[in-house]
């Protein structure tokens, strides 16, 4: 697993990255890590680090795997044990961020995340609770199949206008 670019890089792109990490190194520029250590850029690779704020920062490895939910980065916890009427399996869910050492996940599942899986596609919701996660799952299924749901709910209703 390649990992990502940080996003706060001052480097645009990997080849203006390459030309500031060879200069750097160098002249004997230094990177540093997120407990304070110090260390020579030529015990690096390149890929080990960003310069990020003026300075060399050894990226942290990050090997839990994202999922993307509405456009949020997340690292599924425990599946629950959860039965509904509704088919939607939920999972206790890690933020992710983003410092100058890389991406890391918070302390505590502080999220609950629903999946729907479908023939189509696979539908994801977040919320904080398991009712929040329900309902905005709810909304984007409404959303996403609103005019079959209409036909089917308002048939009579709408035989009954074209007479």
């Amino acid at each position: 697993m390649t990992q990502p670019r940080n996003k706060y890089s001052e480097h645009p792109d990997i080849h203006a990255k390459t030309l500031a990490f060879i200069a750097a190194r160098d002249m004997g520029a230094v990177a540093y890590s997120s407990d304070g250590k110090c260390v020579p850029l030529r015990e690096l690779d390149i890929t080990d680090v960003e310069f990020v704020s003026g300075l060399w920062r050894i990226q942290t490895k990050f090997t839990d795997q994202i999922t993307i939910v509405r456009d949020r980065e997340f690292v599924l916890g425990k599946k629950l044990p959860i039965q509904e009427r509704m088919p939607f399996e939920y999972w206790q869910a890690y933020h992710v961020g983003e410092n100058c050492y890389g991406k890391f996940k918070s302390n505590t599942p502080d999220t609950i995340v629903a999946k729907y899986t479908t023939d189509k596609t696979i539908y994801w919701s977040y919320g904080k609770s398991i009712e929040q996660a329900r309902a905005f799952m709810g909304i984007k299924l409404y959303d996403e199949y609103a005019d079959l749901i209409h036909r089917h709910v308002c048939r009579r209703l709408l035989r009954c206008k074209h007479k």
